[in-house]
């Protein structure tokens, strides 16, 4: 093969996977989310609650989509020091806002109801 060919060949697959990771993080914020979005959220807690509360977590389980648009999704969770008392926070969303926000913060209510 020659190179002119193995570059268009190369350029081509990197702007697909850019392209690709593009559309994940911003117009297919939720799809992205969807597949990702647990998992990521997930780790937060768990890096959160090592860190701040330095307690272990015992089970937990949180949103995979943002849904009111505030870069964080709800979590639930218990520690292994209080396994009956379920505990509710908010972490970093997977995307772009997910870049930017890291961690877990607790929730706020909603007034705008």
């Amino acid at each position: 093969m020659n190179k002119p060919k193995l570059f268009l060949i190369l350029f081509f697959v990197g702007f697909l996977a850019v392209a690709s990771s593009a559309f994940l993080v911003t117009a297919g914020r939720t799809i992205g989310q969807s597949i990702f979005g647990r998992s990521f959220a997930e780790t937060q807690l768990k890096d959160y609650v090592a860190t701040v509360l330095k307690q272990e977590v015992n089970g937990l389980r949180c949103q995979a989509v943002d849904t009111n648009k505030n870069g964080y999704v709800s979590c639930d969770y218990t520690t292994t020091s209080q396994p009956n008392n379920p505990r509710s926070v908010e972490c970093a969303a997977w995307g772009l806002d997910g870049f930017f926000n890291r961690g877990c913060k607790t929730r706020t209510p909603n007034f705008n109801n």
